[in-house]
């Protein structure tokens, strides 16, 4: 893998994170499928539209980055899934997953997460 590949996974987290759309879709590829606990979903436009965050009332998300291990057009990164209160800005809760990417031309192919344990 090329050192672009890490670099869109990187992009992705950091876009998701900042709630920012184009950002995220300048590193999808055309043809994405995001395999989300909401179903899959094909494209740009179905992956922004997935993407967009409904407040959760008293909670907001952020993703952690913990590592990443890159080989061939795939990457794994580790993330941390924070749940953080609003108004204290504590955090509520926390989830260990493992983000699997499959890229093509320095572009997000695929994204699915995985619980890890």
């Amino acid at each position: 893998m090329g050192p672009e590949a890490p670099t869109a996974v990187i992009e992705f987290i950091n876009a998701f994170n900042a709630e920012d759309l184009e950002r995220l879709g300048a590193v999808l590829d055309p043809d994405v499928v995001i395999h989300s606990a909401r179903g899959t979903k094909r494209g740009i436009d179905e992956a922004l539209a997935w993407a967009r965050r409904v407040p959760e009332g008293e909670l907001h998300q952020r993703i952690e980055l913990d590592s990443i291990e890159a080989e061939g057009d795939r990457a794994i990164a580790h993330v941390r899934k924070q749940w953080w209160w609003h108004e204290s800005d504590e955090l509520a809760r926390e989830d260990e997953m493992a983000w699997v990417f499959e890229l093509q031309d320095g572009k997000i192919r695929s994204w699915r997460p995985e619980v890890r344990r």
